[in-house]
């Protein structure tokens, strides 16, 4: 019970979230997959339902009450739909499907319910594509534990280490590219 209770309070955290909660609670706590999987899923989507009921009231609150937080409130709406509103127009839950379900630091629940907030977005289509999008995020650190089990296991320690180090290698060699040739554009 403690495991469980412990596990979904993780997975309620901004930056931890199921990326961290489902992997302790599989090697640190011995759970199995599908309670690890459920527990840190139930976590991940607490704060979703918390978010969007509160930040909304407290935004108003604040702006009542705080002359500049009215005026930085207002900078900061109309700011981030001008700058994202036609792409969150034409994307809509399935961006939110997305950014839940990649499993990295600060794609999760937490992010996608401020994209939710900040835009204004229809409450129930946003809610259930956070839904779907953190339950492929589960699926996908599943597999990449698995994944890293299986290479330490037939590779040891330092092939699973060469193997991420390589992959960090590409990963910034990859954006190192792509933000090269944004700046020879402009």
């Amino acid at each position: 019970m403690l495991e469980a209770i412990l596990t979904v309070l993780i997975s309620m955290t901004p930056i931890a979230g199921i990326r961290a909660a489902l992997p302790m609670a599989v090697i640190v706590l011995e759970m199995d997959y599908p309670t690890a999987y459920l527990f840190s899923v139930i976590g991940e989507f607490i704060p979703v339902f918390i978010i969007l009921a509160f930040l909304g009231v407290v935004s108003d609150w604040l702006s009542k009450n705080f002359s500049f937080m009215e005026k930085f409130f207002s900078v900061l709406f109309e700011k981030t739909r001008n700058d994202h509103g036609k792409r969150i127009e034409k994307y809509g839950p399935i961006a939110l499907f997305f950014i839940a379900g990649i499993p990295v630091p600060f794609s999760g629940a937490w992010t996608t319910s401020l994209l939710v907030f900040l835009f204004g977005m229809p409450y129930w289509k946003s809610v259930i594509a956070i839904f779907l999008g953190i339950l492929v995020a589960g699926i996908n650190i599943i597999l990449i534990m698995e994944t890293g089990i299986t290479i330490e296991k037939y590779y040891g320690p330092i092939g699973l280490i060469m193997l991420i180090i390589l992959a960090a290698a590409f990963y910034f060699i990859y954006h190192h590219k792509v933000n090269g040739n944004k700046k020879c554009q402009n």
